[in-house]
Parts: structure tokens; C-alpha cells; sequence
């Protein structure tokens, strides 16, 4: 029987039950406006395209690290002499394996420290910083702890390239986690049927708000 607009179902009891739409999750609601608060998207038409900004930066500055490890690392390792490099003190590995990990590290250490932010999970974040600080000790190792068995020059060019190689990533991984998040966010915003951009008289009341009060 239908009374008005709302279909009721009658169960196997005998009991007559309604299709009542779960409420949407506030821990997920919590995360998209931390999301637009952080990226401040306009609205659904600037969040495509900044993720179509951010994925083309991202693929770029991916593909230049894999031109510079291959002409840097693996076609100029027998012109600098990266063969007369140490191993490194923890775990032996050789230069050409460090320009791997170190690389690695950095990219794993910003996917736990962006979903540690967007959760608010402290382990997370601290599982970031300890990554982070051991890409930075192989980054330093050739310069700090190898110049006096391989020069200073070929010290330094060791954890330049290192530097230059994490850099890169850094930033490639976090203009792609930012479009990722922002994909995430405009399907989750047309699936839950949800909008969390400030209208303008939110944006206008924060705007009076940051203003200074005139002297008297």
C-alpha cells in the first residue's frame, strides 16, 4: 500500500517496514571539508580542473625523474666513479640501490603522511617522519660520512643527485595524492549528494572576519 510519496514494504511478519537512506558518515564528511579547506577548490567545475593541473604536473615531474635517474645514475655511473662509493652504513646497500630506495622512501613517506593528516592518525604520521628521516641520512651519508675516501666533489655530486632525485618525487607524489584526493572528493560529493563548499556568504562573513577593526 502506498500512502502519499512513501513506498512501504510489508515483511514476512506482517510488519510493515520503510526504506529509510542511511545518514552519510560524518567521519567521511569531516575528511572532504578538510580536503576543501586545505586545496580551497571554488567549486565542483575547479575541482576538475585542478585535478587535471595536478595530474599533468605530477606525470611530468614523475617522467623527470626517470630521465634524470637514467642519464645521472645508471648511463653516468662509470664517468663518475659511483662504483668507488662506500656501501652504506645501514643495510650495505651501493649507490646505484640508494637511488632506488631513497626515491621509494620519499614517495612512501608522503602517501602515510598525507593519509595521517587527512585521518588525523598520529601513528601514521609518525611512521612519515621516520621514513623521511632515514631518506635523509642516505641523502647526507656520501657527503658527510664518504668525502674522505671519495673526494669531496664526487661526495657532494653523490648526495646532490640523491637531494635533487627525492625532491622530485616529493613533489610529484604530492600533486598526485592532491588529485587523487580531489577525485575522491567530487565522487563522493555526487554519490552522497553532498556539498561542502563554503557558499559566498560563508566566504564573505570570513572575509569581514579577517578584516582589522577601524581605529577609533
Amino acid at each position: 500500500m502506498v500512502l502519499g510519496d512513501d513506498a512501504l514494504e510489508e515483511g514476512p511478519s506482517g510488519q510493515v517496514q520503510a526504506d529509510v537512506e542511511p545518514a552519510n558518515d560524518p567521519e567521511t564528511l569531516f575528511i572532504l571539508e578538510s580536503i576543501v579547506q586545505r586545496l580551497e577548490p571554488r567549486d565542483s567545475h575547479h575541482v576538475r580542473d585542478m585535478i587535471t593541473q595536478r595530474g599533468w604536473i605530477s606525470g611530468a615531474l614523475f617522467m623527470s625523474s626517470a630521465l634524470f635517474w637514467w642519464i645521472a645514475v645508471n648511463k653516468g655511473a662509470a664517468k663518475v666513479n659511483d662504483a668507488e662509493i662506500p656501501t652504506s652504513l645501514i643495510g650495505a646497500f651501493d649507490f646505484g640501490a640508494l637511488s632506488l630506495i631513497v626515491p621509494t622512501l620519499v614517495l612512501a613517506a608522503t602517501l602515510v603522511m598525507v593519509i595521517g593528516r587527512e585521518k588525523g592518525n598520529a601513528t601514521l604520521s609518525q611512521a612519515g617522519g621516520l621514513l623521511v628521516v632515514l631518506a635523509l641520512f642516505y641523502i647526507i651519508e656520501p657527503a658527510l660520512l664518504h668525502f674522505s675516501d671519495i673526494g669531496l666533489d664526487t661526495a657532494l655530486f653523490a648526495s646532490g643527485r640523491l637531494l635533487l632525485l627525492a625532491v622530485m618525487i616529493h613533489f610529484a607524489s604530492r600533486f598526485m595524492f592532491d588529485a587523487m584526493l580531489l577525485q575522491w572528493v567530487r565522487a563522493s560529493m555526487l554519490n552522497m549528494g553532498v556539498d561542502v563548499f563554503p557558499t559566498p556568504q560563508e566566504s564573505a562573513y570570513e572575509g569581514q572576519a579577517d578584516e582589522e577593526p577601524p581605529y577609533a
